[in-house]
């Protein structure tokens, strides 16, 4: 065997094993476009989590208005439940089907 072919079956080996550890790096369970992934659900939680944070935030708030302030309880009490106070007047506006033709 010469000396340049030996250097070349080492050369090939090297190249070999170094391309399988890129493959496994790369592709393994345990690699980095696992991680990357992992990475991107990590960071997309962390949005649903201060989206969260932001609507209790506002639930708190909105709980604290209505232990405190009677004004709350009676806009609650009117806008979703319908409620009037004694000699208040009711209008109801009735939408026609197509609001774009005028009526006959």
């Amino acid at each position: 065997m010469t000396e340049s072919s030996r250097y070349q079956k080492i050369l090939l080996l090297s190249l070999g094993f170094f391309l399988l550890l890129v493959l496994m790096a790369v592709f393994h369970e345990n690699g980095i476009l696992n991680a990357y992934y992992l990475e991107q659900e990590q960071l997309k939680m962390k949005h649903e989590n201060e989206s969260l944070r932001a609507k209790n935030e506002k639930f708190r708030l909105e709980i604290d208005a209505l232990k405190s302030d009677p004004y709350e309880i009676e806009k609650i009490a009117r806008e979703r439940l319908n409620l009037i106070k004694p000699g208040d007047q009711v209008y109801y506006i009735v939408q026609t089907k197509n609001p774009l033709t005028p009526p006959q």
